[in-house]
């Protein structure tokens, strides 16, 4: 394994540690005051894992925080003299408030037993339900809790396009309010390409996932290259000692039939956690796609015009099995390790027939058989070490990433414009590969008056090898002397340096972030000779305002730059086949992208959050067809435009309307704005109305009832415009077995309406795309949770940019 470090990336690591070792000598020169007692119920049992909470009685500041060990005891350590106000938090009990007085003496001061009483006994005969809102809005982030009822068993690509805000669409390009995204795994960014990130996603089920973070904003501490956000998923870990998991099965139709199946096992002890999960699925689908060609020069012209229709059957077998440890070497340091390798069989069958408008009679057909494995691997390992119990710490990431991918395309092409039918075979063979390293470190430090300082360090190196072989013939043999080949190979390194100075006070919080980064790449075309590379160095701040007018009313502004990298297939040169007269190619004159992007957010009772927003991206990429006279085919190809201008109001509500209604609602305007080249005019495109809106009925205790709206009005994203279109999934929830077991019923897409429709204007070609997909499917999922807490034996006491960038379409 190659490990690419900068030559800044040890002395900053070394800086970090000096920073550590200063401040814990520090920390030694102090004889600070302990607080030790034990937390029970009302029966005298020890309860463990209860919340302790040290606040000063002055301002609520929180001072200290810790948990109960398995005996309900408990321990807050470097306790200065003061009156504090001792706090409990534990779900399903009444929280206890104690004040405390420390004195100068030092030593251990007793606070004796914390008796918590449970809230059912507390509230009498008011019923307490303790389940989890589908949404939470927090300061910087949204967080999509996942529950049976919303994802229904269905795989984690197919959950993606219901939540707020996300998009997925026909490339498997995952967007945030309309702009491209980087997908975290436990706050890991994933190097894959769009098609392999698919292929993971769909290998993994929803019942693993704890939650989704939806970051629209991030902070210096990610990636410069988020200039859309985060999409943070983050998988269930056991918090309660044990041996727990559940199976899962189900399966469902639309026009061709869906299955799905696989098992999550969690092991809890005082001194490691173990996590093993594997899923499967199979999909069968169909995609229909025709496509209107028409140059648009000279001017009321069809010359040379087609229309291409392309009817597949398409078929996706994943398996992805997960392994996760988190071994606590003590109580203030965790080493976790996780591999996953995920496996996806692709076969598609496609029967494509051409057509050339102004010569009817010519016509042109073709099978098309497609084969395609794909491999992911991905490994590292997490160290996380808390400095003290005020909140300094220091985490290490190392992670490898490896994804491998082999596609055999036959192709028969029949001639009906000659004065003899001719039958053409070719034979497309593609490989790609690319293996990415990175290592990181981060610091955070706590300082006083709520004051935190982040600093830390990424390096990462990305190499890929794609070969194409194109073996050409005609009459009833391929020939395969006849080949055309091609190879292309592409590196890259980044090295990034950042730093975040957060405070908050009363009314006015605030964080500032500057993120550096280094980039130097190289790509070669081998048959060609050509190669080109680029190196350049960039400054990313980023500002965060948040004012608390009231109780009720709130204001946060935010203004950053971040930076939008080309994807390695949009500089990948090699032509890739989507039919017999339309190709797709990649551009190695790609540019980065440079995004500005600013935003006010008006809040109301963390209910209502109103945000208007204002982004422009230099040199954004927009795609564009051109015309190839000699093959009679279309390529369509990325370019750099001079910029891109985008205009948008946010509203959203999310609510527990009734005890029984909860509802999530969002509506979002959106006008783009853009310039080709600077002596074309500008181009204003039409505004788009975007609402989501989610609601939850419980109608028994066991029984509840979801709807899930979705309407996306006319668009145009530069010089792309799609039709509107709206989609109603509804479903049923049934717990059973005392909460152990769910059956689920779920409908999605269920009047089919459903449309991928739009047209591309290129400069010397107009193009009209209308998709049909299988999107009406019914879905049948069953639950089952097992385990509990275990026989405890003797024991201690002791307690991811580059990836989204590999995009690879699916043709």
């Amino acid at each position: 394994m190659r490990t690419v470090l900068s030559s800044s990336g040890p002395a900053c690591l070394s800086i970090l540690l000096l920073f550590y070792l200063a401040n814990d000598g520090l920390a030694q020169q102090r004889a600070p005051m302990s607080l030790s007692g034990v937390v029970m119920n009302e029966a005298k049992i020890p309860l463990p894992f209860v919340a302790i909470i040290l606040k000063a009685k002055a301002d609520s500041a929180i001072i200290k925080t810790t948990v109960s060990e398995l005996d309900g005891t408990f321990k807050l350590v470097g306790v200065s003299a003061g009156t504090f106000i001792l706090e409990t938090s534990m779900l399903g009990y009444e929280s206890i408030r104690k004040e405390i007085d420390v004195g100068q003496a030092g030593g251990n001061l007793p606070v004796g037993t914390l008796q918590l009483t449970p809230l059912a006994k507390m509230l009498s005969a008011v019923t307490v339900s303790g389940q989890k809102p589908f949404i939470e809005r927090r300061a910087d982030k949204l967080v999509v809790n996942l529950t049976d009822q919303l994802t229904g068993g269905s795989s984690l690509m197919d959950v993606m396009d219901r939540l707020p805000g996300v998009q997925v669409n026909l490339d498997n390009q995952i967007s945030l309010n309309g702009r491209n995204v980087q997908v975290y795994i436990d706050g890991k960014a994933t190097p894959l390409s769009a098609d392999a990130l698919a292929g993971l996603l769909r290998g993994m089920s929803s019942t693993s996932i704890e939650k989704i973070e939806l970051i629209v904003r991030p902070s210096s501490k990610y990636d410069a290259s988020a200039n859309g956000g985060v999409i943070n998923i983050v998988r269930k870990r056991g918090t309660r000692e044990g041996l727990r998991g559940n199976l899962y099965g189900g399966g469902g139709i639309g026009r061709y039939p869906k299955a799905n199946g696989g098992f999550n096992l969690n092991l809890k002890t005082g001194k490691y956690n173990l996590l093993i999960n594997t899923d499967y699925n199979v999909n069968m689908y169909y995609v229909d796609n025709s496509i209107q060609s028409i140059p648009v020069k000279p001017l009321n012209s069809s010359a040379g015009a087609t229309e291409s229709t392309i009817r597949s059957i398409r078929q996706t077998n994943n398996i992805t099995p997960n392994l996760g440890l988190d071994y606590y070497l003590t109580k203030k340091t965790t080493l976790s390790l996780a591999v996953t390798n995920a496996l996806q069989l692709f076969r598609k069958t496609a029967y494509s027939q051409i057509r050339r408008i102004e010569e009817p009679m010519a016509k042109e057909n073709s099978d098309n058989q497609v084969k395609t494995t794909t491999n992911t691997f991905s490994s590292g390992f997490h160290l996380l070490h808390q400095l003290d119990t005020l909140g300094k710490e220091l985490t290490v990431d190392v992670d490898y990433y490896r994804n491998t991918s082999n596609s055999n395309q036959y192709t028969t092409e029949r001639f009906f414009d000659q004065p003899f039918d001719t039958i053409r075979r070719t034979f497309f063979d593609q490989s790609n590969a690319f293996d990415v390293y990175s290592a990181k470190a981060d610091l955070a430090v706590p300082f006083k008056n709520k004051v935190q300082l982040e600093t830390g360090f990424k390096s990462s190196y990305v190499a890929t090898n794609n070969r194409n072989v194109l073996y050409d013939g005609e009459s009833v043999a391929l020939v395969r002397n006849d080949s055309q080949e091609d190879t292309y190979q592409y590196s890259e390194t980044i090295h990034a340096l950042y730093t975040t100075f957060r405070q908050e006070r009363k009314k006015l919080s605030y964080q500032l972030g500057l993120r550096a980064e280094m980039t130097h790449n190289r790509g070669r075309q081998l048959q060609a000779n050509q190669s080109f590379g680029q190196q350049y160095v960039q400054l990313f701040p980023t500002v965060f305002l948040d004012y608390k007018i009231n109780d009720k009313h709130g204001f946060m502004v935010s203004v950053d730059k971040k930076i939008n990298r080309p994807t390695y297939e949009n500089m990948n040169p090699l032509l890739r086949i989507v039919n017999a007269n339309n190709f797709v190619q990649g551009n190695p004159a790609l540019r980065p992208v440079s995004s500005y992007t600013g935003s006010a957010t008006y809040a109301y009772r963390n209910a209502l959050f109103v945000t208007a927003g204002y982004s422009v991206d230099v040199g954004d990429f927009t795609y564009v067809a051109f015309q190839n006279l000699t093959r009679d085919s279309t390529t369509i190809r990325p370019i750099n435009n001079r910029y891109t201008q985008t205009y948008s109001l946010l509203t959203a509500y999310n609510s527990q309307i009734k005890p029984w209604w909860y509802t999530s609602t969002s509506i979002n305007l959106r006008k783009l704005a853009y310039q080709l080249v600077r002596d074309e005019p500008k181009v204003v495109g039409i505004g788009t109305v975007n609402i989501d809106t989610y609601n939850s009925f419980s109608i028994t205790k066991q029984l509840s009832w979801l709807v899930l709206f979705r309407y996306r009005g006319k668009a145009q994203e530069r010089n792309i415009t799609t039709d509107a279109y709206f989609t109603l999934t509804t479903g049923l929830r049934q717990t059973l077995f005392g909460k152990r077991a769910t059956v689920s019923l779920n409908v999605t897409d269920v009047f089919h309406t459903y449309k991928s429709r739009y047209i591309q204007e290129s400069i010397l070609l107009r193009q009209r795309w209308d998709n049909q997909y299988e999107t009406t499917t019914v879905r049948l999922n069953v639950i089952y949770n097992f385990g509990g807490q275990v026989a405890k034996i003797k024991t201690s006491s002791a307690a991811n940019d580059e990836k989204r960038r590999s995009d690879t379409k699916e043709n």
